[in-house]
């Protein structure tokens, strides 16, 4: 009884695991210098196959990556680090001043754009509409190569990062 009991925890655990997508940590603001950009250019196509899984023209990293720190890393370089992120924006008008945190997933789209942000966890003075809109102006001119494998564009789903910012006024 107790095997059938271990047995069957330990099924449904690696189910979970298993069948659960992974997010991967890539910072949307740090962008690849000139020289590193050559680089990515050269390197990527190579490492295609062995850092992404794709179904149709969508993929994501592979989930052996989790357990392989230095091949991740470089994955991340390949694959979801910006050329391009702008270094000053305008903050909505709207947005609350205060401190705030939060975590959220993305997209980068087939043209190399951030896409389908999700905030999944918020504190502080933001609420996750504010967090959004914040995402949004921030990342509004970032951009990423295009990934393109044997002519075809890919999506990259299963992003994530976070932010701690203060937005409060200097006099205040």
């Amino acid at each position: 009884m107790k095997k059938v009991f271990f047995l069957s925890h330990l099924l449904l655990l690696s189910i979970s695991f298993y069948g659960s997508e992974n997010f991967f940590n890539c910072d949307p603001k740090k962008f690849l210098s000139e020289d590193m950009l050559e680089k990515v250019k050269l390197h990527r196509e190579s490492a295609f196959n062995i850092c992404l899984s794709c179904n149709g023209q969508t993929c994501n990293f592979k989930n052996e990556l989790v357990s392989e720190d230095k091949s991740l890393s470089i994955c991340k370089r390949l694959f979801c680090t910006p050329f391009f992120a702008s270094r000053g924006f305008e903050i909505p008008a709207e947005t609350p001043r205060g401190e705030s945190s939060f975590k959220f997933q993305y997209a980068i789209s087939t043209e190399g754009r951030i896409k389908d942000i999700n905030i999944t966890s918020v504190e502080g003075v933001f609420s996750s509409r504010d967090a959004k809109e914040f995402i949004r102006a921030l990342t509004r001119k970032t951009k990423f190569i295009p990934i393109t494998y044997e002519n075809s564009p890919y999506e990259l789903r299963g992003l994530k990062s976070e932010m701690n910012l203060n937005t409060r006024l200097e006099k205040e």
